[in-house]
Parts: C-alpha cells; sequence; structure tokens
C-alpha cells in the first residue's frame, strides 16, 4: 500500500490528448465517459478535483476531417480555436449526468508569471472549488505564440499544482509509469514503481527513451514533476487505460510511478 504524506484532498489531473481523440477521425467518448463519472465519484467523497486537459487541437482535427497535423503555428492556434468548443462540450455534457458544472480557464504563460494575474487565476480556482465547480484548464493555444508559451500542458499542470499548493498531482498518459526500458519498443520493461530523486542520470535516461524530444514526452513530464517534490508536493505517473485508476491512487494502491516530495524544513 502507498502511503502519502498527508491527507490527500486537493488533486491536479493532467489529461493527455491520447485519451480523447485519435486527433484525425475519432473522439474517445467511452474514455472520456469513464473519466468523468470517476471524477464525479471522487468529488461526491470529498475530494476537490482541478483538470489540466489537452485536447484541443486534436478536437479541432477531428472536428474539421484533418489526418495530418500542421506544422505551421497559425494553423494550429486556428484548429485549437475550434477544438476547444468541443473539448469543454463533451466535458460538459459528461459532467451534467452527475449534476456538475465545469468551469474552463485557458491561460497564456504570462497568466502565472505575472504575479497579479497569478493572484487571479488562484482566486478564481479557489472560487470555483468553493461552489463545487470542476475547473477544467488549458493552455489558450488560440492566442499563444512560440516564443512565450509553457511548451507542453505538463509543465502547465505541475504549475497550477505549485499555485494551489494541492496534495497530489496525477499524470495520465499512455505508458504504465515511467518504466527501466522505452516500454514502446522493448515488451520486457519494468515500471519504476518510485522515485526518490530526479538526478542527472534519470534524466538522462529518460531523454534517450523520448529520443531528445522533450515536448509532451516523458522528459516533460518529469522535469514537471521536479518542479512539485522540490517543494513538498507528490506526483505520479501512469495510464490512463487503467479501470478506475484514479480512485485506486488515492485508497493507496501501488500504480503507475510515485515521485516522493522533499522534506520541507
Amino acid at each position: 500500500m502507498r502511503i502519502f504524506p498527508s491527507e490527500v484532498k486537493k488533486i491536479v489531473v493532467k489529461v493527455s490528448t491520447q485519451m480523447l481523440t485519435d486527433g484525425a477521425a475519432e473522439i474517445y467518448y467511452e474514455k472520456i465517459k469513464a473519466f468523468v463519472e470517476e471524477i464525479a465519484e471522487l468529488i461526491n467523497l470529498g475530494y476537490e478535483i482541478i483538470i489540466v486537459s489537452s485536447g484541443a487541437i486534436g478536437m479541432g482535427m477531428t472536428r474539421l476531417k484533418m489526418k495530418k497535423r500542421p506544422k505551421d503555428y497559425k494553423k494550429l492556434q486556428a484548429l485549437a480555436s475550434v477544438g476547444q468548443i468541443h473539448l469543454m462540450q463533451n466535458y460538459q455534457k459528461e459532467f451534467d449526468k452527475y449534476g456538475l458544472n465545469v468551469g474552463q480557464i485557458l491561460l497564456s504563460a504570462d497568466d502565472t508569471k505575472n504575479s497579479t494575474r497569478r493572484a487571479n487565476v488562484r482566486n478564481t480556482l479557489e472560487v470555483l472549488l468553493e461552489k463545487g465547480i470542476v475547473p477544467i484548464i488549458n493552455e489558450n493555444d488560440s492566442v499563444a505564440i512560440e516564443e512565450l508559451n509553457y511548451g507542453d500542458n505538463d509543465t502547465l499542470s505541475a504549475l497550477v499544482a505549485i499555485l494551489l499548493y494541492v496534495d497530489l498531482l496525477i499524470i495520465l498518459t499512455d505508458v504504465e509509469g515511467l518504466c527501466d526500458k522505452n516500454p514502446k519498443i522493448h515488451s520486457d520493461y519494468k515500471v519504476i514503481k518510485q522515485i526518490d530523486m530526479i538526478n542527472e542520470d534519470l534524466e538522462k535516461m529518460v531523454e534517450d527513451f523520448d529520443g531528445g524530444i522533450t515536448f509532451g514526452g516523458m522528459t516533460s513530464k518529469i522535469r514537471a514533476i521536479e518542479k512539485l517534490t522540490s517543494i513538498g508536493i507528490p506526483g505520479i505517473i501512469t495510464s490512463f487505460n487503467n479501470d478506475d485508476v484514479l480512485k485506486r491512487i488515492v485508497s493507496g494502491e501501488v500504480i503507475g510511478t510515485y515521485f516522493t516530495p522533499r522534506k520541507q524544513f
């Protein structure tokens, strides 16, 4: 059984595009339905949940029946403007079944770097949680410029977790956790159950898995979680394909990779 350093009540859950859509022809309605049902159950049990959700560009591609992701930044911004609407519609449709409202918050890098904006974001999130409204956060991809953005929602989820000083960050992805070998290449991989220290050797191993690509891969997740653990917040990376994954985590089941927080003195 996994023991957290303190009671877990307030949680940031980061959702990847791969859980929501294939980015071409299909939206994964059943996965969205199951995810929302689980979130609703946790809220009913007294947990406060903040969702950081990717998927705007993927939803836009699906809506416009585009099979190939464009490289042009302006086209990506346009896709995000189309897809964000449908992303939120899908979430609200499912949360309606449980009598829950959602609140959309789109952030740019300036919103967490500027102290006044940062305070405004925190205040808004706290009011939403007090009112029992589910905050759903995404980067404001339709207006973010290439030189000034978060780079990926892993980083954004960590910054939100720090902003609210939550009890836990859960990053849901398409692999079981941090593995000793690249699970997309090696079938004999093993999931590393716990990481007590993120060091250069670990980062080098993960970078090798990602082929040097840090945008949205395991490298970005590790770097995001390092921001948390350094101030005393734990993090977990695990697969969205695990049934009842969130409930199993909060019950203490050992699932995915757990990153222990540094002790605060």
